[in-house]
């Protein structure tokens, strides 16, 4: 998980081109912009955070606010296992 990646993704792209990314990676394919990663698992899980991270922001959260807010969430899942 490269948080840098998924901010600067979350920042950038809408909800529908994040979608459109989503759908691409899961299928295989090459999304439609440039996503950092080593595989397409990788990509998927940066565009997947990035996507939790800019429905909060289109909710009217502050970027800041919502990029800790979910990852906190994912680091408190990941400790949980």
């Amino acid at each position: 998980m490269k948080v840098s990646e998924a901010r600067r993704l979350a920042m950038e792209y809408s909800l529908a081109q994040l979608d459109e990314a989503i759908r691409a990676l899961m299928a295989e394919s090459e999304p439609p912009f440039p996503v950092a990663g080593e595989d397409h698992g990788d990509r998927l899980t940066q565009v997947l955070l990035a996507r939790r991270m800019r429905e909060r922001i289109e909710q009217g959260e502050d970027p800041h606010t919502a990029f800790r807010a979910v990852v906190s969430q994912v680091r408190s899942t990941i400790g949980s296992d």
